[in-house]
């Protein structure tokens, strides 16, 4: 007995239903019990439920939260910017070099590169970020950041994107993964 079933798409394209099932099919089924729990959420402007402020104060102690690593970051303190990144082995950071495994591993390569000695840091910034509510204790956080040049001029050294997931941890968001791009030289910010 045939247990499968067709129809159409809004194309036209016959599509079958039934119990074959592709590999692909089965991978994406094998991934759903990953997102068991998970509620994407984005506040929509001017929401007035209890649900919707929640969730829009969590996006503004997460932008708060950068706000205050930038300021960190342009005040030289390297322990202060690195307070927003989760104290844990299981902390990723997914750059040019590789992932970067650690908060330790992750405090190296800024030691290395930004904070080297004889290195002049420049002013650092973060534009259009965007918090999208993955659940009641988990965020996705994109955005650009701008480094600058000192001066007065303010002219950007170098830019490009992010991608950061937070976890509350112990009532504070912290960042669990960190994958940052620059952008090609000849994109303006």
């Amino acid at each position: 007995m045939d247990l499968r079933r067709s129809s159409q798409d809004r194309r036209g394209a016959k599509l079958v239903f039934g119990r074959r099932r592709s590999p692909c099919t089965l991978s994406l089924i094998a991934l759903l019990p990953l997102f068991a729990g998970c509620e994407f959420h984005r506040p929509p402007p001017g929401g007035t439920n209890g649900a919707d402020h929640l969730l829009a104060q969590a996006g503004q102690q997460i932008e708060d939260m950068l706000v205050a690593s930038a300021g960190a970051w342009n005040a030289g303190d390297l322990d202060g910017y690195l307070d927003d990144y989760w104290p844990s082995e299981e902390l990723t950071f997914s750059g040019p070099e590789g992932v970067i495994r650690g908060w330790a591993g992750l405090r190296e390569r800024y030691l290395n590169g930004y904070w080297a000695p004889g290195v002049e840091r420049d002013s650092l910034r973060f534009e259009a970020i965007e918090v999208f509510m993955l659940g009641s204790e988990h965020a996705l956080t994109l955005g650009r950041y701008v480094l600058s040049q000192p001066g007065e001029d303010s002219a950007a050294a170098s830019h490009g994107f992010f991608s950061l997931v937070l976890r509350q941890v112990d009532g504070e968001w912290k960042i669990i993964h960190d994958h940052t791009s620059a952008a090609p030289e000849e994109e303006a910010p």
